[in-house]
């Protein structure tokens, strides 16, 4: 993430994952032959169980199976629930999640298609829309831009619309969190539908960063223009572009390879270049005719400083770390002087 997300822990949609704990642990898996599933609900839970048909016949199903697992498939199932629900351990490669393939079949087969069908028809788009929008006024900083890649403008809290909840342990693999916020990171549609779409951060140990937890520094890119005879500023190639990152670079591997961030900044930073240059060029050459006296550096400084007032509006950040580069490579103005 190049910016985190302020928590938001007290709205009302964190009742969900609490409902569903309930459900599982203390529901499903104290299923008994003496004992009915509706003496072992909630009072919360059993109004949700008896205002939707799809709930109650999916509850009683799993309740049933469930009466057939052993102790210790019991306890595999608590596990696995707590362990896939600590989002940030699991981040930090603190734990290993566990896997649907070591659970019982009635995981896979029954309770993943259940608790999917819960996040898409039993939270409603209100709700949905009300946490996201509390959410982005609860940050310090105004969210204009995907706070993943800082490229694509997010929804505005004034939007009738909302940007996409990625899960980002996929519910696919980890279906015990798919109503928890926790997990459920607001992203533009690029980010989480074409670029990051099923791929599973915690796979292999990655270490990666925790969407809710604030990062240790702030990021901070260097582009290097890598030169050859035929190096054209106003008309780079995607090979003389090369990209550091000072945030924890196991991190920042798995964050590149989720959103494939390195090729999209390359992309974006040669579609902007010609006009950066441009417009700095104009600038220099009607220093030049006024007699103002600034310098080369001077001016490339004064618009690195505009780019870092507001650095994550429209692409600055990049901007203002490219024109940083160009402060090295005083033959650009040939292009164009």
């Amino acid at each position: 993430m190049l910016r985190t997300y302020k928590p938001l822990d007290e709205h009302p949609v964190f009742v969900y994952q609490q409902y569903f704990q309930h459900l599982i642990c203390e529901v499903w898996c104290q299923a008994q032959d003496e004992i009915l599933c509706t003496d072992l609900l909630s009072n919360e839970f059993e109004e949700i169980y008896w205002e939707r048909d799809w709930v109650k016949t999916a509850v009683d199903e799993i309740y049933e199976i469930c009466k057939k697992l052993t102790d210790e498939e019991r306890a595999d199932i608590k596990e696995a629930f707590f362990v896939n629900n600590n989002i940030e351990e699991l981040c930090e490669a603190q734990k290993e999640p566990i896997g649907l393939d070591i659970l019982p079949d009635v995981v896979e087969k029954k309770m993943k298609t259940f608790l999917i069908k819960c996040y898409s028809d039993l939270i409603t788009a209100k709700e949905k829309l009300d946490y996201y929008n509390k959410l982005i006024e609860h940050q310090k900083a105004n969210y204009k831009f995907c706070p993943c890649c800082g490229i694509l403008p997010v929804e505005s809290t004034e939007s009738r619309y909302r940007e996409d909840n990625d899960h980002y342990g996929p519910k696919a693999e980890y279906p015990f969190a798919s109503v928890n916020f926790s997990n459920l990171v607001p992203l533009c549609s690029k980010c989480n539908k074409k670029c990051k779409s099923s791929k599973n951060p915690f796979e292999n140990r990655r270490k990666s960063f925790y969407a809710f937890k604030a990062l240790d520094q702030e990021f901070e890119i260097v582009i290097t223009i890598n030169n050859t005879d035929a190096t054209n500023y106003g008309e780079l190639s995607q090979d003389e572009i090369s990209m550091s990152f000072n945030n924890d670079s196991h991190k920042v591997a798995t964050w590149d390879w989720l959103f494939e961030i390195t090729t999209r900044y390359n992309e974006e930073v040669r579609q902007f270049s010609k006009t950066e240059l441009r417009t700095l060029a104009n600038r220099f050459n009607r220093n030049t005719r006024r007699k103002h006296g600034a310098t080369y550096e001077e001016i490339l400084n004064d618009e690195i400083e505009n780019y870092n007032i507001d650095r994550y509006d429209d692409r600055k950040f990049l901007k203002a770390s490219f024109l940083q580069e160009m402060l090295n490579k005083p033959e650009w103005l040939a292009v164009y002087t």
